[in-house]
């Protein structure tokens, strides 16, 4: 079979102009159902295949690889550099990173806003301050009575972000309105922001980049967490915890309540992400004894990532795949460098 890769946001490499069953559609990066049915007016593929989801982000006949490419190779490129010791110390109950604009992570900083939520650390861009949030209402709306929010809750999350800008600069040790570099520098990223970040925090507010999508995926985001020694928290991200577990890794449900993950509505995945956890978001005396009692549980998780955990599942649901398929698999494996 033929692969066709796509660029960013479903661009189609130049000279591609029809889409036929002996195809393989490779779509990288983050993707909606819009992005799918734009790049089915070419034809419909045999398969597509993602380097980020492990679910599925439509609903459709056609069949869905999902594999955690991307996050298999960035944490390569972090662990070649960067030596790892069973470190910790918890000064704050939890942490985030956000930079470039997104409604899940718009939604995060309200909602550590809303809870009055104080003893954290974090990075963030202040790219925007405000968000167009006509769909959550269309969510709310449809919700209804079951909504989570009042109306006084509506009404703050409809405000701007109030919290100060911290970010800083790829090369640079003050906040800066840069932003940090995607490719080849997370090592830098990892020694010089994100370790102190995350090493100082015993929960980790992962904003991987969804929108709407009913599906989960994974990048340096939720690595950092593993890396960083820190309980995850997904906000946004559909059953992102029992996709992370599939993955072969402890999502210490018996810590975080990660029943927010499978609700219809972004709002509602979000909302209860922080209101059925909040004892443990407000709480730092607490959320240190619970990581310090499960260390050895976060570093197994760290072992498990460090000793190519991510690769050796993908090798595995690669050996599951149809003959023809797997055939073609090592174009799309070359071009992360596998």
């Amino acid at each position: 079979m033929r692969v066709i890769s796509t660029l960013k946001h479903g661009r189609m490499l130049s000279g591609i102009d029809k889409l036929t069953s002996n195809d393989v559609l490779h779509i990288t990066d983050q993707f909606d159902r819009p992005t799918v049915d734009l790049l089915l007016k070419k034809g419909t593929p045999n398969c597509i295949v993602s380097d980020h989801y492990t679910s599925a982000p439509f609903v459709d006949t056609i069949k869905f690889y999902g594999l955690p490419l991307c996050a298999a190779r960035d944490i390569k490129l972090i662990t070649n550099k960067v030596h790892f010791d069973n470190t910790m110390s918890t000064v704050n109950c939890f942490n985030f990173m956000i930079n470039k604009k997104q409604i899940n992570r718009y939604l995060c900083i309200k909602f550590v806003e809303y809870f009055k939520l104080d003893n954290f650390d974090y990075t963030w861009s202040a790219v925007d301050q405000r968000f167009d949030m006509s769909e959550i209402l269309q969510e709310l709306q449809m919700l209804g009575s079951y909504s989570p929010l009042d109306e006084q809750a509506k009404s703050f999350i409809l405000s701007p972000i109030q919290l100060e800008k911290r970010f800083i600069a790829f090369g640079d040790d003050t906040p800066s309105s840069f932003s940090i570099p995607s490719k080849g520098e997370y090592a830098w990223i990892w020694t010089n922001v994100m370790q102190q970040l995350f090493l100082n925090s015993a929960i980790s507010l992962i904003t991987e980049s969804v929108q709407y999508q009913k599906a989960a995926m994974f990048s340096e985001k939720t690595m950092y967490s593993v890396l960083g020694l820190t309980f995850p928290i997904w906000i946004g991200g559909y059953n992102q915890a029992s996709e992370w577990k599939k993955l072969g890794f402890d999502i210490f449900d018996d810590v975080i309540n990660h029943n927010y993950q499978s609700y219809e509505t972004l709002i509602e995945r979000c909302y209860y992400a922080f209101a059925d956890n909040i004892e443990l978001l407000a709480d730092k005396n607490k959320s240190a004894e619970l990581r310090l009692v499960n260390k050895e549980r976060l570093l197994n998780n760290r072992k498990l990532l460090l000793e190519n955990q991510l690769g050796n599942w993908i090798n595995h649901e690669i050996n599951k795949y149809p003959t023809d398929l797997q055939v073609a698999m090592p174009e799309i494996l070359n071009y992360f460098g596998f």
